[in-house]
């Protein structure tokens, strides 16, 4: 089963970067609980969302703001849960995008957390390199003032 799973979420990152949204929306649970551990005034679709329809927005507003050219995973661990057909996958992915509005180039790691019910995906947890993804995004380097 967990080959099954990889493959599919292969094939969910594909169509991230395709900007297949409806397609990327039935693979959550209706009650899909998403928490990006993000810096939120630079990416203002991202943060805590529940619902599909909050996905949805999460979605857009990523494709709206950026061109994916990359959303590739690099590492993959998968468990699964036979008794209470519960998965957890954890993705280590390299992406690269271009912000729309201003042409800049945003590439960086993201982590990928997830659970996973009656195959459906019922949570995600989102780490980036935001720190980096900030610059990238503000084109200037950040300076932080030790003091």
């Amino acid at each position: 089963m967990s080959d099954g799973l990889r493959e599919r979420l292969n094939t969910l990152y594909a169509a991230i970067k395709l900007g297949q949204i409806d397609f990327v929306l039935n693979a959550f649970d209706d009650d899909i609980e998403y928490i990006s551990y993000s810096p939120i005034k630079i990416f203002p679709f991202l943060g805590h969302r529940r619902g599909k329809a909050a996905m949805a927005a999460v979605l857009r507003g990523a494709h709206l703001a950026l061109e994916f050219v990359s959303c590739e995973p690099v590492s993959m661990a998968i468990e699964e849960e036979t008794e209470s057909a519960e998965e957890k996958a954890a993705v280590i992915l390299s992406t690269r995008a271009i912000d729309r509005l201003t042409g800049r180039s945003i590439q960086g790691a993201l982590a990928h957390f997830m659970r996973l019910r009656h195959g459906k995906i019922v949570e995600v947890r989102e780490f980036m390199d935001s720190f980096h993804a900030a610059e990238q995004a503000l084109g200037r380097e950040l300076i932080v003032d030790g003091s």
